[in-house]
């Protein structure tokens, strides 16, 4: 049984639920339930060592709230949650164990009365992880499908969607990925596979990452690819950049120095803030919200684990989903006059909670003048 005494409910105005929790001697557990509209709340478990507790608090927060998005856009019966560990993502052996019977039982804590929220790997969490946790509650998923490779192709597939859409205006109307240089900015699960499917297509590889083994290994693959360093990957001249890492990694402050023409990855919270995606759209760069971008992973859990499709079935699925609900997004920022963070956020508004917004007047016809004329059409 978990004690009741270690834990802590949180009142955030937006927030269904937060908890805090210390699991073990110094160390953390936060869950946050966003919202269980679409019913119970499912999101990842990560581990990270975070500077302070309240930078793991706005983490849980930020992502549990994606999570509500990326399910809706998704189409899945699903609400918004994640969790957050808060120590060394390095620990192993018995320590680890620990650790991830007493994160199990706090899931089964909060889950006592309802099932508010189901649990999964994340980043610095594996399968094997979730097989620990497993043995102390229901409410998990995620033990018998790894989504990396599955998160990899929808973020493949919204590039191609986004070249294919706007490149009369971007790339002199030539609609492949071949050719076109690609920055991947972290080279973990997701990342690798990411690379691979570029390679495949024909893009031109840039890669950044702060392990040198990381560097070592995809040069060995790929010979040819490019390398920009760590803290210089928003000066790369690229066609597109891939944040696969953490997220905030492009902030308004940056915005005039970025000369990449779209912006499509697999990490959470690309943006530091809203504004950032308007910036973005004033200067004519396309972002592909992340929500729609990396939404293969959860699909896969949804569709292999609960649905039970075939591999093949999901892997369309997931790309038929992550192109319909891009080019739903664009046309929503084209008619709405409204930047493309926006009009994915309007999209999840109206269908979870029927809220509408008034056109911000962005001059999209001068920004995207080619793409905004096709528009019309429709």
């Amino acid at each position: 049984m978990f004690k009741e005494s270690k834990v802590t409910r949180l009142s955030i105005p937006g927030w269904k639920a937060v908890f805090r929790a210390e699991i073990r001697p110094g160390i953390l557990s936060f869950i946050a339930v966003h919202d269980t509209t679409r019913g119970s709340a499912l999101g990842g478990c990560r581990m990270v060592k975070y500077v302070s507790e309240s930078q793991a608090l706005t983490d849980v927060l930020r992502l549990s709230r994606g999570m509500t998005f990326k399910n809706t856009i998704a189409g899945l019966p699903l609400g918004g949650g994640k969790a957050v560990i808060v120590c060394d993502p390095g620990v192993k052996g018995k320590t680890r164990q620990a650790v991830l019977k007493e994160f199990g039982k706090f899931v089964a804590w909060v889950n006592r009365s309802d099932d508010l929220y189901y649990t999964a790997e994340d980043m610095n969490t594996t399968i094997e992880d979730m097989r620990v946790v497993k043995k102390y509650t229901r409410n998990i998923f995620g033990t018998r499908v790894d989504p990396s490779p599955y998160t990899a192709i929808g973020v493949f597939s919204a590039m191609e969607y986004a070249v294919d859409y706007f490149a009369m205006d971007l790339f002199e109307g030539e609609r492949r990925l071949k050719g076109k240089k690609v920055l991947v900015q972290g080279l973990g699960k997701v990342g690798s596979v990411l690379l691979e499917l570029l390679h495949e297509a024909g893009a031109e590889l840039v890669i950044s990452h702060t392990r040198e083994k990381g560097i070592k290994d995809a040069l060995k693959k790929y010979p040819n690819a490019s390398v920009v360093d760590p803290g210089k990957y928003l000066e790369a001249e690229v066609d597109i950049f891939a944040p696969c890492a953490r997220g905030e990694v492009v902030k308004s402050i940056d915005v005039e120095n970025v000369r990449f023409k779209i912006l499509c990855g697999a990490a959470n919270n690309q943006l530091q803030n809203p504004v950032t995606g308007h910036l973005l759209h004033r200067r004519g760069i396309v972002y592909c919200p992340d929500y729609i971008s990396n939404m293969g992973g959860v699909c896969s859990i949804q569709y292999l684990e609960v649905e039970k499709f075939s591999r093949e079935k999901t892997i369309k699925k997931i790309k038929r989903t992550v192109r319909k609900m891009l080019g739903t997004t664009f046309r929503t920022a084209f008619r709405k006059k409204i930047p493309f963070n926006a009009a994915v956020d309007h999209v999840v508004d109206q269908i979870v909670w029927g809220n509408s917004i008034d056109g911000l007047n962005y001059l999209n016809r001068k920004i995207f003048p080619l793409t905004y004329t096709s528009e019309l059409s429709y």
